[in-house]
């Protein structure tokens, strides 16, 4: 009785994974990935690609503002204060930006 249980489990569990092969698209079985192992010695297979777009005139370009966040926000001056576990919290600057509308 125990054999014949057990035949028919393997039964059961083989054609259900039969049956989920069949079923199963050809799609992911044929995806491809970038997935590479191998030993790379730096020396390139192909030519490096061009750069694509012109570069630009030489000139004057007006220089870029550079801002520490963006964009430019009040820098604020918080105090020192106890959290809530009691621990002192030294006081430090931070940048306060409006939501700006969204």
């Amino acid at each position: 009785m125990k054999m014949v249980k057990r035949l028919l489990v393997i039964g059961a569990i083989a054609t259900l994974a039969l049956t989920g092969l069949v079923l199963v698209p050809a799609d992911p079985a044929l995806a491809r990935t970038n997935f590479f192992f191998g030993l790379n010695l730096g020396v390139p297979v192909a030519p490096y690609p061009a750069y694509a777009y012109p570069y630009p005139p030489p000139g004057y370009y007006p220089p870029t503002p550079y801002y520490r966040v963006y964009p430019p926000c009040v820098r604020v001056w918080t105090p020192g204060y106890y959290d809530g576990y009691g621990n002192w919290v030294f006081g430090y600057y931070r940048y306060d930006c409006n939501h700006y509308g969204y």
